[in-house]
């Protein structure tokens, strides 16, 4: 089978949850991004096993999940790390929060976009172009006190809009 694109974008979308999900079975960063990356060599690989319609981050958690156990059974060899059963019991809780990772991560952009502009570009400046707080607030003519206790409040507004938006959807 071709790898179409919808495939690729498909996997493209999932890495953040992979990444959260294997390293919450390693805690391990190292560990993870190896298993990340043979995770997503062997999805690759069977592309053609993929059922379209049907969740493909859910296939991919399950091909990770193997890829996990695989890379402890391998490390098993040099020293033992997780009883399997613990593995499965962490594997079970960490999907079960992965699934709220995207109603978390909408809810996070709606909130993000009822925000100001100065706001957002803000958060922009901080969190994607990874300014440090001394450059926005050289950037921003303010005191690096000013922008931290802006940033802070900012937070605070997105965790309670988006708790407020969670539990409207859960209907509470």
């Amino acid at each position: 089978m071709i790898v179409t694109e919808e495939f690729i974008l498909d996997l493209i979308k999932c890495q953040g949850r992979l990444y959260s999900y294997v390293l919450s079975l390693t805690g391990n960063k190292n560990d993870t991004n190896d298993i990340l990356q043979d995770t997503n060599k062997f999805i690759l690989e069977k592309a053609a096993d993929y059922t379209t319609g049907t969740s493909f981050a859910a296939w991919a958690s399950k091909i990770a999940y193997y890829k996990v156990l695989a890379y402890q059974r391998d490390a098993a060899r040099e020293s033992l790390l997780f009883n399997i059963d613990i593995l499965q019991e962490i594997s079970d809780k960490s999907l079960s929060k992965i699934t709220d990772y995207d109603s978390r991560l909408g809810s996070l952009f709606h909130c993000m976009e009822q925000l100001s502009e100065d706001h957002q570009k803000l958060l922009k400046q901080r969190y994607e172009e990874e300014m440090s707080l001394e450059e926005i607030a050289s950037l921003w003519g303010r005191t690096y006190n000013g922008i931290t206790s802006l940033l802070y409040r900012l937070r605070l507004a997105l965790v309670d809009c988006v708790e407020k938006s969670l539990q409207l959807e859960d209907g509470v």
